[in-house]
């Protein structure tokens, strides 16, 4: 990524994810427009900012469905998503599986 406003923006991503971003603040912070910093985004990370922020909740999804015993619903609403339908759709989409079928396959089981 040569554009230091759009590593800007990532690092931005990478760090808040969680939290609602509005593109029109994170234009402003590396002083962008948002139709420019979308265009930009795009073009350099390839993806869209929605997706990368989608990306980045559904990586740490999986990572906590592999690591904890939390409720599926539980771990929604943590990664940032408001709706567990929405939520199981979108993993499903991304893994292939569901979150449940997810934690099924990658948690040992212990007897």
């Amino acid at each position: 990524m040569t554009d230091r406003r759009i590593a800007r923006v990532v690092a931005l991503l990478e760090e808040q994810w969680r939290t609602p971003l509005r593109l029109n603040d994170l234009a402003r912070q590396v002083g962008l427009g948002v139709s420019r910093l979308e265009h930009l985004f795009r073009l350099h990370a390839r993806i869209s900012i929605r997706q990368f922020i989608q990306e980045q909740r559904l990586r740490e999804a999986a990572r906590l469905l592999a690591a904890t015993d939390e409720r599926v619903s539980v771990i929604c609403f943590e990664v940032g998503y408001q709706d567990v339908a929405n939520f199981n759709h979108a993993f499903k989409k991304a893994f292939g599986v569901s979150p449940s079928e997810y934690r099924r396959r990658v948690t040992p089981v212990t007897q």
